[in-house]
């Protein structure tokens, strides 16, 4: 994983105005594609509810997608796991596009 590009994209989906929370699952996702939950909350020392609100959250966006995954057929439960949706600069992308339309909306100005 490379840590410098983490940094640099976590502190780029904050400048967008991503949480703490949210930002952190994005750039982890950017580096490590196709993580649970568990997975998340013991990278990212976050706990379960705040890494659950986050990727529900990043879905409802449509930056990330969920996946079932059962590792032995026909036994035990499945497995989700996410994983990004489109780049980050898309992302970053979007949110600024998104930030723009409802600022002109309040205001009353075309977009």
């Amino acid at each position: 994983m490379n840590y410098d590009r983490s940094v640099q994209v976590y502190e780029k989906l904050r400048k967008a105005g991503f949480s703490k929370n949210r930002a952190k699952i994005l750039a982890l996702l950017e580096q490590k594609p196709d993580l649970s939950l568990a997975d998340i909350t013991l990278t990212l020392g976050i706990s379960n509810s705040r890494a659950s609100e986050g990727l529900k959250f990043l879905m409802k966006e449509g930056y990330l997608q969920r996946m079932e995954v059962k590792y032995i057929i026909g036994k035990g439960r499945t497995k989700h796991i996410y994983r990004l949706k489109m780049k980050i600069d898309d992302i970053i992308s979007d949110v600024k596009r998104r930030v723009a339309v409802i600022i002109s909306f309040e205001n009353n100005i075309e977009p």
